[in-house]
């Protein structure tokens, strides 16, 4: 007798990736919900679309970080809306 395959598994017993929301990403990189999305809609962040919904992975987030880790080592700063860095 074979037994039953849960709907859930991939056949190895694991169960699926729980795939985050944009707020629930946010929280988890302490980033606002706004800059996260922003990112998103520039693609500038690894990322899942199921249809229209936007979801992110454990991996996209490690990613995320591992990336703004990259740029700040380089010293690399981009200006922002405000002016920032303000020259005198």
């Amino acid at each position: 007798m074979v037994p039953a395959r849960r709907p859930d598994s991939d056949g190895e017993g694991k169960v699926p990736e729980r795939l985050l929301t944009i707020p629930e990403a946010a929280r988890v990189l302490a980033v606002p919900e706004s800059w996260l999305r922003e990112r998103v809609r520039l693609r500038r962040v690894p990322h899942r679309r199921l249809g229209k919904h936007v979801r992110f992975s454990a991996t996209d987030l490690e990613q995320i970080v591992e990336r703004a880790a990259q740029q700040a080592a380089s010293g690399r700063r981009v200006a922002h809306a405000h002016g920032w860095p303000r020259t005198r």
